[in-house]
């Protein structure tokens, strides 16, 4: 509710800032009516000052999004304010911009050219951003379904029902990865996603089997579980060595 208020607000202001505009425009150059340049920069302002309405706009109703990438979005809106700034001024030169109109079009082109490239370039570093940000979440999520997974192995392979198989080693073994796992770089090329799935699946796969054996009473071969951790245990470290590579 107080976010529709908010909105309410900046769209009256906005609606104010326009009328006013209009009204300036149509009394201080009232004589000018008749000139290009007049309508051009009365155009310009509207363009100027709708563009800064629907940034605030956009911002009011993004405030997370806005929040996280604060430096972009500061940067788009002093650009917008820097704009209008730049388009009121050169409402002073309306009474001569006849003179030369080729020259005050080109400059307001310009102008707007360069606004809009500012822009252009703050977005794409925005996106960049926000990729960055959803690529480091996801392999934070796997890195975190992996623990899991590994801490759920080590829960199985605890399994009172078999006190004759010693384990001792094995789960050793697990608690080494899953301090590895704890410590491992989150922020991995993209080439890793796919490594990252198959190990997590894998480990998943293990899992199941010794549950599943561990239900029927079957005893499961601890030189094959100890080969199975120790090629896991090597292909995790081989993860952390080609993102140190991959960054070096």
């Amino acid at each position: 509710m107080m976010k529709r208020s908010n909105i309410f607000i900046l769209d009256v202001i906005c609606l104010v800032c326009l009328v006013l505009t209009s009204l300036v425009s149509f009394t201080v150059f009232a004589g000018g009516l008749i000139w290009m340049s007049f309508w051009i920069n009365l155009v310009a302002s509207y363009a100027a000052i709708t563009a800064l309405w629907l940034f605030v706009r956009y911002v009011m109703q993004n405030m997370e999004r806005f929040r996280r990438f604060v430096p972009g979005y500061t940067a788009i809106g002093t650009v917008l304010v820097i704009y209008l700034g730049c388009v009121i001024c050169y409402g002073l030169f309306t009474g001569i911009a006849d003179q030369g109109l080729r020259w005050f079009v080109l400059l307001h082109v310009i102008t707007a050219a360069v606004a809009f490239m500012l822009c252009a370039i703050l977005l794409i570093y925005i996106r960049s951003a926000s990729q960055h940000e959803s690529l480091e979440q996801f392999n934070v999520a796997n890195l975190s379904s992996i623990e899991q997974a590994l801490e759920q192995l080590l829960n199985t392979m605890q399994n009172p029902s078999n006190p004759s198989v010693d384990y001792d080693r094995n789960r050793k073994s697990v608690e080494s990865m899953i301090e590895l796992v704890k410590y491992s770089d989150p922020i991995t090329p993209a080439s890793m996603e796919r490594t990252d799935r198959q190990m997590l699946m894998d480990i998943e796969l293990l899992n199941e089997e010794l549950a599943s054996q561990y239900g029927t009473g079957e005893v499961m071969d601890s030189e094959r579980l100890a080969m199975q951790i120790s090629r896991l245990q090597s292909r995790l470290r081989e993860r952390n060595q080609q993102i140190l590579i991959h960054k070096s």
